[in-house]
């Protein structure tokens, strides 16, 4: 398992990136699989940034590894506030933008796009764990979104 520990912050992103397309390339997530993989992750990073600390500083932990057979993951971590991003409910796609309440699209993508997400409150940290399919594998989130 590889994994980088940086300030919550925007200018993070961009190494956080670097580090998780190096990973993942490594893991042989193709081209599409990649732009999934950081689509989730920026959706995670910018929700710490915007969100876990409040006006306090922290970092942002990214860990990547394979799981067999044929996963490629990332855990996201913070050491803010519990919160567990799965245990709302998604957003009511059918009523119109302006009438939905803010917030809840981002983590209805991320689960649209992964193919495994988890949350557990562990040792004083919120972790998301979020595991993709590599080819040859299971269907990918956007099949499954298109299934249903």
């Amino acid at each position: 398992m590889e994994r980088l520990r940086l300030p919550a912050r925007l200018p993070s992103l961009a190494r956080f990136r670097e580090f998780v397309d190096r990973c993942a390339v490594a893991a042989g997530a193709g081209p599409e699989l990649l732009l999934r993989i950081e689509l989730i992750l920026e959706e995670l990073l910018v929700n710490h940034v915007l969100h876990a600390y409040g006006s306090c500083e922290g970092d942002s932990d990214v860990a990547c590894f394979c799981r067999a057979p044929g996963y490629f993951c990332l855990e996201v971590v913070d050491e803010a506030a519990p919160f567990d991003p799965l245990g709302h409910l998604p957003p009511d796609l059918t009523l119109p933008a302006g009438d939905r309440p803010i917030g809840g699209l981002g983590i209805h993508m991320v689960r649209s796009l992964a193919d495994e997400i988890s949350y557990r409150r562990e040792a004083g940290k919120n972790v998301v764990t979020v595991c993709f399919a590599l080819a040859g594998s299971a269907g990918s989130g956007l099949d499954r979104e298109r299934e249903e």
